[in-house]
């Protein structure tokens, strides 16, 4: 008779070190990637008034700052007002910066269109309805002005 017991824990052995390079994988994933959760953080919420801005809101910042230094209340204000006339200042600067590049690009448009004949105007207007200006963060999408979350 054939004795079926070397097979057996052939297949155990085989089954055992699968485990073991599966749990040792998770573990160093982890360690190495961190926590499952969300991948740039967990603030709450979309930013302010629908523009993308780069970093937590200040609030968060200063927590952070408080946990890390332990920050004195009158510190804490100072660095809370550093923050928000920063952020004031950052969202006037994108506002501003957005602004000169629409400028720009309806200059450019309309330099274009002095070049075409009548014809051509209509037929570029309707490629330009058509092919909406694409850039960092549009993604063709022209319903929505740059910065703004999807």
């Amino acid at each position: 008779m054939f004795d079926s017991r070397p097979r057996i824990w052939f297949s155990l052995f085989v089954l055992a070190v699968f485990c073991v390079g599966l749990a040792s994988g998770v573990l160093l994933g982890r360690r190495m990637v961190g926590p499952p959760g969300r991948p740039f953080g967990n603030f709450e919420g979309p930013p302010g008034p629908g523009l993308r801005r780069g970093g937590p809101p200040p609030a968060v910042l200063l927590d952070r700052l408080d946990r890390e230094l332990s920050l004195t209340d009158e510190q804490r204000a100072r660095v809370g007002t550093v923050l928000k006339t920063s952020r004031e200042r950052l969202d006037e600067f994108q506002q501003d910066t957005h602004n000169r590049l629409e400028n720009e690009q309806r200059d450019l448009r309309e330099q274009i269109r002095r070049q075409l004949t009548p014809e051509q105007q209509g037929r570029f207007d309707r490629w330009i309805e058509a092919n909406p200006p694409r850039g960092p963060g549009r993604r063709g999408r022209s319903e929505r002005p740059p910065g703004l979350l999807p």
